[in-house]
């Protein structure tokens, strides 16, 4: 299903379902896939492009990518989801890619 939303100020109200695993990615975090807990089912509220507003309930891959994108507006990556000693386990490739000792095919910013 191609599915193409303006979300703007979106707010997730309710998550609910059973938690799914699943591997994710990020072009964040080049080459690292976890899996990751998300809800199966989320309602979220927003404005579209035209500034109509919007409540609506998503279900399954399009619920965990909302989701997966929305915490990039809360500053969570999709490693913050991880258990401590999985994320003690990737510090070394993290480290390595928050000091740009990775290579991509696509421009990413790094930190300072």
């Amino acid at each position: 299903e191609n599915v193409r939303h303006t979300f703007i100020n979106p707010h997730i109200v309710q998550r609910e379902g059973e938690v799914d695993m699943m591997e994710e990615g990020c072009l964040s975090i080049p080459h690292i896939r976890e899996e990751v807990a998300r809800k199966y089912s989320i309602t979220i509220q927003y404005y579209d492009a035209d500034w109509n507003f919007h409540d609506e309930r998503y279900s399954g891959m399009l619920a965990r990518i909302i989701q997966h994108e929305y915490d990039h507006i809360e500053g969570i990556l999709f490693v913050d989801h991880l258990a401590p000693l999985k994320k003690r386990l990737l510090r070394s490739k993290l480290n390595a890619i928050s000091k740009g000792r990775v290579e991509v095919k696509y421009k990413i910013k790094l930190p300072r």
